[in-house]
């Protein structure tokens, strides 16, 4: 699943187990901005929280750094969603607003 934050300087990437407020916000996900990403608990609290420090784009996923929550999140999420533009974005390979759309 794909959300697209309501000022649009954002996007959250999650995987869907169910639509019961409570479920979701025990979702992980992927936040991006346009400049960087960060691994996210809490999908759709007001105020997700991040896991770890924030991860500037482009991001090699294969990097013991991001490798920890980042990679295994969109790893998940890619498996779930394969026709996502998650890690194309990640990757540098698709722009911030071209994913935006």
């Amino acid at each position: 699943m794909r959300t697209v934050g309501p000022d649009r300087t954002h996007i959250d990437y999650w995987q869907n187990y169910g639509t019961d407020a409570q479920v979701l916000k025990s979702h992980f996900g992927i936040r991006v901005w346009v400049d960087r990403c960060c691994a996210i608990t809490n999908v759709a609290a007001e105020s997700p929280l991040l896991l770890g420090s924030p991860h500037v784009i482009p991001v090699d996923l294969s990097d013991a750094a991001a490798r920890h929550s980042l990679s295994n999140v969109a790893s998940e999420h890619m498996n779930r969603y394969p026709e996502s533009d998650l890690v194309a974005v990640l990757t540098g390979k698709k722009s911030f607003r071209e994913a935006l759309g």
